[in-house]
């Protein structure tokens, strides 16, 4: 996978951030993780989502190296709306822009994974046109075992 730079998505001329605008809500760059703060050790760009007036809804973050943990277990997007914005395909469309950040760094498909009772994470990857491929067991002593899960749907989006 080539290592390439955000910089055509990211930075405008004058080497200003811009954000990258959906049709509702845009992705606006937070920060980025590096490997000590990464799931599995793999740095990320953490985008906020904002709707078009400025009001942040959520997050989204991309992990920028394939792992076989993350393969299998935590996935290569993680994403998050707040409560009262949750229901109106947020979600859906800032996995539709971060597949440019993702097209960018040379990712030809995404693992997606999600908790089983998380049943508006499933409709979203399923809105996505993303495969199910399987349920496994979190391994015990795992990063995502300490927070709590135990077992992971996992999908694989085709960009």
């Amino acid at each position: 996978m080539a290592n390439v730079s955000l910089q055509n998505i990211l930075y405008d001329q004058s080497n200003m951030m811009t954000p990258i605008v959906g049709d509702e809500i845009a992705l606006v760059l937070n920060r980025i993780l590096g490997a000590h703060e990464g799931l599995d050790g793999v740095p990320a760009y953490l985008f906020d989502i904002v709707l078009h007036d400025g009001t942040s809804i959520g997050q989204i973050d991309i992990r920028l190296k394939t792992t076989p943990s993350l393969v299998k277990f935590g996935g290569q997007i993680g994403y998050g709306i707040d409560k009262p914005y949750r229901g109106h395909g947020f979600a859906a469309q800032a996995c539709q822009l971060i597949k440019l950040v993702a097209k960018d760094q040379g990712f030809d498909e995404l693992w997606i994974t999600c908790n089983p009772g998380n049943h508006a994470s499933i409709k979203t990857i399923e809105k996505l046109g993303a495969v199910f491929v399987d349920l496994v067991d979190i391994p015990i002593g795992s990063e995502l075992w300490h927070r709590g899960d135990r077992e992971k749907l996992r999908y694989l989006w085709t960009l």
